[in-house]
């Protein structure tokens, strides 16, 4: 059986990780204080106090990766569950954890398979996970499953990152001899597909994993034989905004340019004054 596409960058990556010891990801690319000043902090601090939470409440922080946002949020005083694909990745959030003397629930978890039976949760936090989800299929299992699991009034923050037009190349033509699908040049070595804004990586073996080549992974695709594999969803922020609205969502508020932060309800819930 294959494995999903986003399994290959992040198994890759937290076991670089473990190997050098870090704490977060991250530090991979060039972050070293990327544990305590996580991307979307700045962002959390400012709307978590406008948001309607009791201070126990139950939170869900997808792609937790080591935990620095569930950290976050448990020295708050919320109950944090965190879930993430990864096992190394999950194995250090529960030693980091019990370390700062937090509980926390960890779960080892693909946040396309989240149950949809369950206590429902006040705040969704998607940070940096969704892009990493690339198919229609895949986005409409997540997006079904954080409806199902959010509580009437709760709310789902996202933070993700979106198309920027000078990433791509759109005069530098990459014409697949086999099928004529047209591609352009995305970030020098990578190719973007307009039409699904989807961003294909080449795809690299991973050292951890000799053995396992592109064949083994749902989603790659072999383009005038090179290996490419998908990477991310670039949605501009108004498809972001249409496809969140698709899914039963009303965006309350959503900003940036590089970097697209959103606070959404369930569609039909009262935040007149919000």
């Amino acid at each position: 059986m294959q494995q999903k596409y986003y399994y290959h960058e992040h198994l890759a990556d937290y076991a670089k990780l473990k190997a050098k010891g870090l704490m977060s990801r991250g530090e991979l690319y060039g972050n070293p204080n990327d544990f305590s000043k996580f991307s979307s902090k700045p962002f959390l601090i400012e709307v978590l106090p406008r948001l309607d939470l009791k201070p126990d409440a139950r939170i869900l922080e997808l792609g937790c990766g080591t935990g620095p946002i569930a950290c976050f949020l448990a020295q708050l005083g919320y109950r944090v569950h965190g879930i993430d694909i990864i096992p190394d990745a999950i194995d250090k959030a529960k030693a980091i954890a019990a370390e700062q003397c937090l509980d926390i629930q960890y779960e080892v978890l693909d946040v396309c398979q989240l149950s949809r039976q369950g206590k429902p949760y006040h705040l969704i936090i998607d940070s940096y996970c969704s892009q990493s989800m690339v198919t229609n299929s895949d986005r409409d299992a997540m997006f079904s499953g954080i409806k199902s699991r959010l509580a009437k009034d709760g709310y789902f923050l996202m933070s993700c990152c979106v198309f920027e037009p000078d990433r791509e190349d759109p005069e530098t033509r990459i014409i697949d001899n086999a099928t004529g699908k047209v591609y352009t040049r995305f970030d020098q070595d990578a190719l973007w597909n307009n039409d699904t804004e989807t961003c294909y990586s080449l795809f690299h073996p991973d050292p951890f994993r000799p053995g396992v080549g592109p064949e083994d992974y749902e989603g790659t695709i072999c383009v005038n034989d090179v290996w490419y594999i998908h990477q991310r969803c670039y949605r501009t922020p108004e498809n972001l905004r249409l496809e969140l609205e698709r899914h039963g969502f009303t965006v309350l508020e959503q900003s940036g340019e590089v970097t697209d932060n959103a606070i959404c309800v369930h569609q039909g819930t009262g935040f007149a004054n919000f």
